[in-house]
């Protein structure tokens, strides 16, 4: 049996790291349709990065419900798409104002610090999350214009209403790795 793999430039990986770890921080917000999606993420990847513009698109007449939704109530519409729109505009808003960012920037910003290791051992990827963490030092101003993009994008390619959006927006962009408030 064939197996299918999907290979991506190094950049939509870092969005693809990205929006998981925005995701994983949604479940705090939407617990059950995040386990929903876990399980369909790299084929919902596939398919945003296939067509963005269609996996975005919303349902029309008899296309509501189409591509990129599902059923199950109180949700219509997946995350994940959305959360891939929404890194990637994270990416290029960081890219335009951080000179000299690693690429692991917009990876590190959503995900989770790695579990700490018992004495003598060095976590897994203890030193990848470390440089994240180190190079995601953004002032005030620059993790409430994260937050914002996030919102904006939830209301603009997720049909969420704006106090869902900000709600959700607040779970996936938290207080940063560093400790940092977005306000």
């Amino acid at each position: 049996m064939k197996t299918s793999r999907h290979v991506y430039d190094s950049g939509a990986v870092d969005v693809v790291e990205a929006a998981r770890g925005m995701l994983d921080r949604a479940a705090s917000v939407a617990p059950e349709q995040v386990a929903a999606e876990r399980r369909a993420f790299v084929m919902l990847c596939a398919a945003y990065f296939s067509d963005p513009e269609r996996a975005l698109a919303p349902g029309r007449g008899s296309e509501a419900g189409g591509l990129l939704r599902f059923g199950t109530p109180g949700a219509q519409e997946l995350l994940t798409p959305v959360l891939l729109a929404a890194a990637s505009a994270v990416g290029a808003y960081l890219g335009e104002k951080a000179v000299g960012a690693s690429r692991g920037l917009v990876r590190g910003l959503f995900t989770r610090p790695a579990a700490e290791p018992r004495a003598g051992e060095e976590a897994p990827g203890a030193r990848s999350t470390g440089e994240a963490a180190a190079a995601a030092r953004l002032a005030p101003e620059q993790w409430r214009e994260v937050r914002r993009i996030v919102a904006h994008t939830l209301v603009r390619h997720g049909g969420m209403p704006q106090d869902r959006a900000e709600l959700m927006a607040a779970a996936v962009v938290g207080d940063g790795p560093a400790g940092q408030t977005p306000g």
